[in-house]
């Protein structure tokens, strides 16, 4: 018996849009690092807590940065997306984000937060590596939907690794007019 094509089983398995079609960990909530230096008393954690901050402010604004490329690119003719300066700059804060993530010392009991913004950086970096090959055509359709689900997936990793009160949200509201007292 020969195994179905990638497009069948998905088809039969999973609604085009769905966040379960692509491979890696689901995204699950995981403990806020701050509650659980305070919790634990760990300077260890409270540590990766601080650590992890600018880590998730990058892929935070590198899926805001692709998303908008990516509307960018299906409202317009332009295929050549990849050349423009805001892909560079998404590019670079990607890789610097990784290169953080890298050094990022995750104790035991931090792990699985580590583990979703691993995920939210893995799937940023599919979508960064299919930008070049974007053209217009039969095949581009395809390629969009498929790079709409990656960027739902990295969201939905980031959002999961989210901790309000330790900083770590998707939306900052503490501004905004809804944030006043008065």
């Amino acid at each position: 018996m020969t195994e179905p094509d990638l497009f069948t089983r998905l088809a039969a398995t999973h609604k085009p849009d769905c966040l379960l079609s692509l491979d890696g960990p689901l995204p699950q909530a995981v403990p806020n690092p701050d509650e659980l230096s305070r919790t634990l008393g760990s300077d260890t954690v409270a540590r990766y807590a601080q650590d992890c901050r600018p880590i998730y402010e990058d892929l935070r604004r590198v899926i805001g940065q692709l998303s908008g490329l990516l509307i960018l690119a299906r409202l317009t003719a332009k295929s050549d997306i990849a050349d423009l300066p805001e892909a560079a700059q998404c590019r670079a804060r990607w890789v610097e984000a990784g290169q953080r993530l890298g050094c990022l010392n995750a104790p035991a009991a931090v792990q699985g937060h580590k583990a979703q913004l691993d995920s939210a950086h893995s799937f940023c970096g599919q979508i960064l590596a299919q930008v070049p090959q974007l053209r217009r055509g039969p095949e581009a359709e395809t390629q969009f939907d498929r790079m709409t689900v990656q960027i739902k997936r990295a969201y939905a990793h980031l959002e999961a690794a989210s901790a309000p009160k330790a900083g770590l949200q998707m939306v900052d509201f503490t501004h905004a007019c809804c944030a006043c007292t008065h």
